[in-house]
């Protein structure tokens, strides 16, 4: 039998460590690397599911001793009534016991909290692919509130500037009311979405700092991340579908779950059968050994449940209803990854028009910069400032671009439970 003794006494001692860590201070700039290989304990809820793993690891040590030899001390001073005389009915002896028998009862349940103790470890999987997605988007959304402030920001300006020579015209008769207005309540509308930006340049940090653990820390300048190793193609959608119902782990805890409530329905059949067992008794078992019990006892009995009222009935039907239950949820979990692998599948599918998209968009903001420099140095154009907005704003959405691939890689990788999808796809093709 499996005895988990020392895996348990690992993990007690590393949880027990944490709160004496000392966090080394963050690097600069801070790179998603860094951020992806933080310790999981940073994650609450990975540390709630640790809590549930030991234990189980507790109730299969505890399930594994039942089943072995034990020794106690047994001892007694006491006075009892025999045939009418006050007796002495002392007590001093060594008592050894062991179940023999018992229908495969503490085999079940033993079973029962290892396939327990497997599903937390997959849950522990789970909580940390989600753990570091959220680090993931955390960072990208910091990345991007850089650029899209540089986008409000000059935006603004112009709007600033386009108000102010509205207002000059306005004072020289050139220029409406009603273009003044509008062009106030543009400048308005465009110093809202500045100030928005700006917010999120101090919020989107902090947010990050928090999922990191460190929330009393100022997170510093962030890489751009390297997304050179992400795939370029897609496989066929069923080849994903397979793996993830292979190796997704909530699915698989789900289904250690479901195997150790089967198991569970077994030890309380077993408990309405008979169980034997030996015991051994050496010492002083009586105040009076020479005359009645002696020096050692040793038997073998059995105990055979007769009538419990319909109390064991009782507990075999609550935990078939639970085993259902924890089959209903498998077929509810296995329906759900299905659905968002084909969600992704589908969106990672748009990316390469929707990177064509993003390119003609870069061509067109680059000649119309070039076609907006020359108007300029011919003195056809004031300002170049619609022309720079727009390049920005196509700088960004080629970032949010590449954000957005490697982040739904990742939650595909996740999903499927492959530790590359480069790889993956390498190998496929060959």
């Amino acid at each position: 039998m499996k005895r988990p003794g020392l895996i348990a006494l690992t993990c007690w001692l590393y949880a027990a460590a944490i709160p004496a860590l000392e966090l080394a201070p963050l690097p600069a700039p801070l790179t998603l690397e860094y951020v992806l290989n933080l310790p999981t304990h940073m994650s609450p809820a990975f540390m709630r599911q640790q809590a549930q793993l030991l234990q189980a690891q507790a109730q299969l040590t505890q399930a594994a001793a039942q089943d072995n030899l034990n020794f106690e001390l047994q001892g007694r001073l006491g006075k009892r009534e025999f045939l009418n005389e006050e007796q002495d009915y002392n007590l001093a002896a060594l008592h050894l016991g062991m179940p023999l028998y018992d229908f495969g009862r503490s085999d079940s349940d033993a079973q029962a909290w290892s396939l327990d103790a497997k599903a937390s470890e997959y849950r522990m999987k789970t909580i940390e692919q989600q753990f570091r997605l959220d680090l993931m988007h955390a960072y990208f959304e910091v990345l991007l509130a850089d650029a899209r402030y540089r986008i409000e920001n000059e935006a603004m300006a112009i709007a600033y500037v386009t108000m102010d020579r509205i207002r000059d015209e306005h004072e020289l008769g050139q220029a409406s009311d009603t273009e003044l207005y509008e062009a106030e309540k543009n400048y308005q509308q465009a110093l809202l979405k500045r100030q928005r930006a700006q917010a999120d340049l101090r919020r989107l940090p902090k947010l990050l700092a928090n999922a990191m653990g460190r929330p009393d820390e100022i997170v510093p300048d962030l890489a751009l991340p390297d997304l050179s190793g992400l795939p370029e193609t897609l496989l066929e959608l069923e080849h994903y579908l397979k793996l993830a119902l292979a190796n997704n782990p909530e699915i698989l805890a789900a289904r250690q779950a479901y195997d150790a409530s089967q198991y569970r329905v077994a030890v309380v059949q077993a408990e309405t059968g008979p169980a034997i067992r030996a015991d051994a008794w050496l010492g002083q078992l009586s105040s009076y050994p020479e005359v009645r019990e002696g020096n050692w006892h040793a038997e073998v009995s059995i105990n055979i449940p007769l009538y419990d009222g319909g109390l064991g009935k009782s507990r075999v039907d609550r935990e078939r209803a639970q085993s259902l239950q924890t089959r209903a949820d498998i077929s509810e979990i296995e329906q759900r990854i299905r659905e968002q692998v084909m969600n992704l599948y589908f969106e990672l599918e748009l990316l390469a028009v929707e990177k064509q998209a993003v390119v003609a968009s870069q061509t067109a903001a680059d000649a119309n910069l070039d076609y907006k420099r020359a108007l300029y140095e011919n003195e056809q154009q004031t300002d170049l400032g619609d022309a720079m907005v727009r390049i920005s704003q196509m700088h960004y959405e080629a970032l949010a671009f590449d954000l957005n691939r490697a982040l739904m890689w990742s939650k595909m990788q996740a999903l499927i439970g492959v530790a590359n999808l480069a790889e993956l796809a390498v190998q496929k093709q060959e």
